[in-house]
């Protein structure tokens, strides 16, 4: 990426020959402590450098926009603007009074008819007015490679603020591909539904305790002896020969 030739960047000013990370500090203050004391202990904080990171744009919301506020908004603008003007070439003429008030008039017509046409070319697209600010979140601290180890010692011998800790990047999920599984994670989940295996060994142990219907309850020993006896004695007996009829002279 290309820079323009008038950025600041390419002034020896903002170089540094290879610099190395001091810290990152969460606000201006903090940089600006350590860089304070660095020179009250004789450091050479010309090699330093505070870079702010993490830039946001900020944009604060003031109010509501309406014809009345952009008439009167032009009308103060021209107002101060004339004044200043009309005192300037007031002191090189013979009516300073009627130069001023003068200055003023003009400056308020200008100005006014100016933001009107403004505020009607924007179609009621914008009809807030606000405040912008590009506001760093995190601010490091740079020095020059030679000059690194002796102002690590002074920060450690004192105490400065600690710098906020490097935060590694998240491992971003992966997203899963055609045909691949997904990833299940490692770490157990609370209040999990119970599996395919122990909900059906619930059930069958449910099953098993409960009485199914159309079978007889249990009875007791003794009746159930009676009960076999009584069975055998209606079943017919397989394999005894039939009663056969006597003789024809025991009949006679």
């Amino acid at each position: 990426m290309t820079q323009p030739k008038n950025s600041p960047l390419n002034s020896q000013l903002f170089r540094l020959e290879y610099p190395r990370s001091l810290g990152t500090y969460a606000t201006y203050a903090e940089v600006q402590a350590v860089v304070d004391m660095l020179a009250d202990k004789q450091f050479p904080v010309q090699h330093t450098l505070i870079v702010g990171t993490d830039l946001k744009l900020m944009e604060r919301v003031t109010g509501r926009q309406s014809w009345g506020r952009v008439v009167l908004g032009g009308v103060l603008s021209g107002m101060w603007m004339g004044l200043f003007i009309g005192i300037l070439f007031a002191m090189f003429t013979d009516q300073p009074l009627v130069t001023v008030i003068s200055s003023v008039l003009i400056g308020i017509v200008f100005f006014t008819i100016w933001s009107v046409i403004g505020y009607a070319a924007s179609g009621g697209k914008r009809d807030f007015t606000s405040m912008t600010s590009t506001i760093p979140m995190q601010y490091e601290l740079l020095v020059e490679h030679r000059h690194a180890e002796e102002a690590r010692r002074l920060l450690v011998a004192e105490g400065a603020a600690q710098p906020l800790p490097h935060q590694g990047a998240a491992p971003q999920p992966q997203s899963d591909l055609p045909g691949q599984q997904p990833a299940h994670s490692t770490h157990a989940t609370y209040g999990a539904a119970p599996t395919a295996t122990d909900a059906l060994g619930s059930r069958s142990e449910g099953r098993r305790s409960e009485g199914r219907y159309g079978q007889p309850a249990p009875t007791p020993a003794h009746a159930a002896d009676d009960d076999a006896q009584q069975r055998r004695s209606a079943r017919p007996s397989y394999g005894q020969p039939a009663p056969q009829d006597p003789p024809a002279d025991q009949q006679s």
